[in-house]
C-alpha cells in the first residue's frame, strides 16, 4: 500500500490521560490499470470516549498485488 495523499483537520484536543478510537471508512475503489492496482478513496476520524470526533481525515492510496 502507498499513501498518495491525505488532509486532516483537527477539531477538539487529545489529553494524553484519554482513551481514542480510530475509525476508518472504505469510500470507493477504483481500478487503475497503468499502475498495476487499486486507487481507493478513505474517509476517517478519531473520536473521544465522550464520541466527538477530535480529527477528521480524508485520504487515498494505491494498492497493488504482493508479488
Amino acid at each position: 500500500m502507498l499513501g498518495l495523499e491525505f488532509w486532516v483537520r483537527f477539531c477538539r484536543p487529545i489529553y494524553a490521560d484519554e482513551t481514542i478510537s480510530l475509525e476508518w471508512l472504505v469510500i470507493s475503489v477504483k481500478k487503475h490499470p497503468r499502475l498495476n492496482g487499486e486507487i481507493i478513496d478513505l474517509r476517517g476520524r478519531i473520536r473521544k470516549e465522550n464520541g466527538e470526533t477530535a480529527i477528521g481525515a480524508k485520504g487515498r492510496v494505491l494498492v497493488t498485488p504482493h508479488h
